[in-house]
Order: C-alpha cells, then sequence, then structure tokens
C-alpha cells in the first residue's frame, strides 16, 4: 500500500470501496448468529484489548430485548413490546450509565486516534479522515446509523420516553458502528500497511451480532433481525408486514422510508385512516390501502376529467381531498394509462 501523502491513490481508492462493502454486507444480514462463535469472539476482543474476559455473556433475541437483559430478569420486567414502568427506565438509565464507563471501545478509540496522529501528523490525518469519510458516509453511516437505526430508536422511544439516545452511548451496534469501525480500518491499512489487532478483534463481534453492550465484568449480545426489508430506493418498506423484525417479536413497520403502526400495513381501512392524528401517516395507510380504492370508497368528489394531451387515449382526472385528511384543502391527480391501467398521483 502506498503512503498517504495527501493525495488518495488507485490502491486507496479501492481497499476503501472494498471495506466500506463488506461493512454494508454485514449491516445487512439476516443470518441467526452462531453463539458459540460470537461468545468465542467477544473473548477474543477483551484479550487483544488486554483485558480480563467478560465474568457473564448473556443473550438477547432484539434490541429491546437487550435493553430489557441489563435490568435482569425481575417479575417488572417488560415483554418485547411493553413500556418499562417510570422506576425500571431509571434503573436501565443508571446501568447503562455504569456499563458506558467500562465500556472497552472507549479507550480503543482514543488509543486509535493517538496512533494515528503520531503516525501522520493532525493534518495528514484530518485529510485522511476527511477522504475516507466522504467516500463512506452515505453508504454507512446514513443509511444504517442514521436510518436504519434511527428506525429502532424512534420504536424504543415509545416504551422509553425518558430514554433518550444520549443514554445509548455503551449500545454497541453494526448499523452505529460500520462507519467508525471502516474509517478506522482503512485508516490504519493506508497509515501503517496493517490493521490494529484490537479494532480488528472488536469489528469480528459487531459483524457477527445484532446489538451488544460490552463491559468490564460482562456482555449483553443480540441476535441480528431475522427480516430487513427495503424499497428500490434503499429505504424500510414492507407492504405485507414487519419491514424490520427479531425472533421475539419485536418488530417495526415502515412505509417507503416511513415508520408506521401496524395497522397501516395489515389492516388500513377509511375509517381507521379518518380516525388517525398524524397526517402523514394517513398518506401512508391511503397509499397502503391504494388511491383508486379510496377514492372509491369515500366518494371523493371528481372535480374534472379530461384526455391526456401528452399520451393519446389515458385521462387526467382531478379530486378534491377531504381536508381533514391532510390538515389542509389538497386536490388529487389521477392520470390513467390506457394500456398499462397504471395511476399515478400528484398532490
Amino acid at each position: 500500500m502506498s503512503p498517504f501523502t495527501g493525495v488518495f491513490t488507485v490502491e486507496h481508492e479501492a481497499l476503501v470501496a472494498e471495506v466500506r462493502d463488506e461493512w454494508a454486507e454485514s449491516a445487512l444480514s439476516t443470518r441467526p448468529a452462531d453463539r458459540s462463535a460470537a461468545e468465542r469472539a467477544v473473548r477474543e476482543a477483551y484479550t487483544a484489548m488486554r483485558l480480563e474476559p467478560p465474568r457473564s455473556v448473556v443473550w438477547a433475541d432484539s434490541p429491546a430485548g437487550c435493553l430489557r437483559a441489563c435490568v435482569g430478569d425481575g417479575p417488572d420486567r417488560p415483554g418485547p413490546t411493553d413500556a418499562f414502568s417510570p422506576e425500571l427506565a431509571l434503573r436501565l438509565r443508571r446501568e447503562l450509565r455504569r456499563r458506558y464507563e467500562s465500556n472497552p471501545w472507549r479507550e480503543l478509540e482514543d488509543r486509535l486516534v493517538s496512533r494515528l496522529h503520531d503516525a501522520l501528523g493532525p493534518e495528514l490525518w484530518d485529510e485522511l479522515r476527511s477522504q475516507i469519510g466522504s467516500r463512506i458516509r452515505e453508504r454507512l453511516w446514513n443509511r444504517f446509523g442514521v436510518r436504519l437505526r434511527g428506525h429502532v430508536l424512534s420504536r424504543l422511544s415509545d416504551q422509553l420516553p425518558s430514554l433518550l439516545g444520549g443514554h445509548l452511548g455503551g449500545v454497541q451496534d453494526v448499523w452505529r458502528d460500520a462507519y467508525r469501525m471502516a474509517l478506522y480500518t482503512c485508516a490504519f491499512r493506508i497509515a501503517q500497511g496493517r490493521p490494529d489487532e484490537g479494532l480488528e478483534a472488536l469489528s469480528d463481534v459487531t459483524r457477527r451480532v445484532g446489538w451488544w453492550i460490552p463491559s468490564r465484568d460482562g456482555v449483553i449480545l443480540s441476535d441480528r433481525p431475522e427480516v430487513l426489508l427495503r424499497d428500490e430506493l434503499e429505504r424500510l418498506h414492507s407492504a405485507t408486514g414487519p419491514a424490520l423484525s427479531w425472533p421475539d417479536g419485536y418488530a417495526l413497520h415502515a412505509w417507503h422510508g416511513t415508520p408506521v403502526p401496524e395497522w397501516v400495513i395489515t389492516d388500513p381501512t377509511p375509517e381507521a385512516i379518518r380516525a388517525e392524528d398524524d397526517p402523514e401517516t394517513r398518506r401512508c395507510a391511503i397509499e397502503s390501502f391504494g388511491w383508486e380504492r379510496y377514492i372509491a370508497e369515500v366518494g371523493m368528489p371528481l372535480v374534472a376529467e379530461i384526455e391526456d394531451p401528452r399520451d393519446p387515449g389515458s385521462k387526467l382526472a382531478l379530486y378534491d381531498l377531504p381536508e381533514d385528511i391532510f390538515d389542509e384543502p389538497l386536490r388529487v391527480l389521477v392520470t390513467t394509462d390506457a394500456q398499462a391501467r397504471r395511476v399515478y398521483l400528484v398532490l
């Protein structure tokens, strides 16, 4: 590997693309975790970071299960979709803070930055970090750290309204960590020609599991999702069921990237749509129900209908939407292709 002098070479580009794609594949994996191999990887990671092996390894089946495991198996422990009581949420915050303070990743990242700073100098390190980051940020951070993980955090906020993202600093997962681990992996291979042992070991654990919470005294590991579905624009989406789900039944529904309640996907009706308070959820529910069907069932007034001058044999039909659908008066333009019978809508 040619040394970095401020200019990104073809070799550097190829390395970053390879590492980026490997992490993207891991982030989209729905294979069940090999628990024995994952536990072995945990022990090896602690050894690589010169730490005593964790005294305990506890498994959970979902992100929510991972958090529940932090507060033990008491009688007040919530189920996969139950809300945490205020008392339990307080216990969880305290436990997450304690685990964060002994999270080995904190010390490792500080050491990685220090070594790269010493190897390259402050200016070259800043430039290298910027060059790598610009090539992996969209694929790894925006797609996974922001979008996919954001959906899970939004869902968890329903169960833990007082537990904001700041309390989850000690929770590791491939969606959040793929960007950082890919960045440091590339930086070390470019700057020093070899990976960092501790980083490689911790990356191995992250690729093998879903959410996990390391600390010096014990580790909580959770499985990957068993369903992860997206649309052609890579937004979380499923028109038939959960877009994300885990073995314990924890699930998220989404319509083209918008988190929605289960009924929007499984049982949308004009009555449920009208009763929904959120206009964005109403829009998704109408699309799930089908605009043509919705227009017919609610009896939307036809304002005008003409032949489409751009496409002989097709029609343009303009309808008035009830004002309470989007909280303002809007009209829907339906264009119907005479041959394909497709319907396109412009609000």
